[in-house]
């Protein structure tokens, strides 16, 4: 009998049909590391309080991941691996934003600079004043009535004349 010998072309046949299966399996392997490096960042966001500090990075960390997540579940893992990246990039920027702004807040306060010089007071217009309520016309004198008279003067008879 003779013995086993390996063929140089058997190793490469091999080695193709390991590649084959690695290279369309292999997806999922690197969304999960891809979800869970995304996942361990965003917890960190949260911990340095980025959900407060920072709120627009943090919740674009967190709707990148679960889309993420989402289209593992169709099996897109491209698109699934690239929304992990994104997800895991925003998670850091939240905790640096996060971290900065608490530092800001924690820091020992500057000296104010001087204030601008205030501007003089303007009074706003005066308002027209309201024009004067106006009097509801009289209904006409009865015939042979004196006519009403001013204050001070005497009333005026229509058959008098005036002298003046």
């Amino acid at each position: 009998m003779r013995g086993h010998r390996t063929h140089p072309w058997r190793a490469l046949a091999f080695g193709a049909a390991l590649a084959v299966p690695c290279a369309t399996g292999c997806g999922p392997i690197e969304y999960l590391n891809t979800s869970a490096k995304a996942g361990a960042a965003l917890a960190a966001a949260k911990q340095a309080d980025a959900e407060h500090l920072a709120p627009y990075e943090y919740t674009a960390a967190a709707e990148y991941l679960h889309k993420a997540r989402e289209e593992a579940g169709y099996s897109q893992y491209q698109q699934s691996i690239e929304f992990g990246h994104r997800a895991e990039a925003m998670a850091g920027q939240a905790r640096a934003l996060s971290v900065a702004k608490a530092q800001e807040k924690n820091a020992p306060v500057a000296a104010p600079e001087a204030p601008a010089p205030a501007l003089p007071a303007v009074a706003p217009p005066a308002a027209a004043a309201p024009p004067p309520p106006v009097a509801a016309p009289s209904p006409p004198p009865a015939p042979g009535a004196a006519k009403p008279s001013s204050p001070g003067r005497p009333a005026v008879d229509d058959e008098q004349p005036r002298n003046r």
